[in-house]
């Protein structure tokens, strides 16, 4: 797997964006939910709220590191928020914690992409 170089200094947050999904995130729906995550992720930092997500598969999990690397290359980061154990466990298998930073609620993503930002520089 290639890894991904999420140095934090070149990242720009003028704003963080939640994304609510729910339901299944699976083939008939990963591409919809890559393109609305890539979207959001051209436009600054994403929170992805999994909370009221009941199912993923591969091509879900492919569509959130897919949405990752998109949100990287435009400069912005992006992390999930309450996954559900399914999820959690997949991404454990795969050793994906670090590719995608997961959190126990939105709350907390905010509060820890909050932290990440650095201060604005004076001139």
């Amino acid at each position: 797997m290639a890894v991904l170089d999420t140095g934090q200094g070149r990242f720009v947050c003028d704003g963080t964006t939640v994304v609510e999904l729910r339901g299944e995130i699976d083939i008939a729906t990963a591409d919809q939910v890559f393109a609305t995550l890539v979207t959001a992720a051209s436009d600054g930092c994403v929170v992805v709220d999994l909370s009221e997500v009941e199912f993923i598969d591969a091509s879900g999990v492919n569509a959130l590191v897919g949405a990752m690397r998109a949100a990287v290359r435009a400069h912005h980061h992006l992390a999930l928020a309450a996954p559900p154990a399914q999820l959690t466990r997949i991404l454990d298998v795969l050793a994906l914690h670090a590719v995608l930073p997961t959190h126990p609620d939105v709350d907390t993503a905010l509060a820890a992409h909050r932290s990440m930002v650095p201060a604005p520089r004076r001139r």
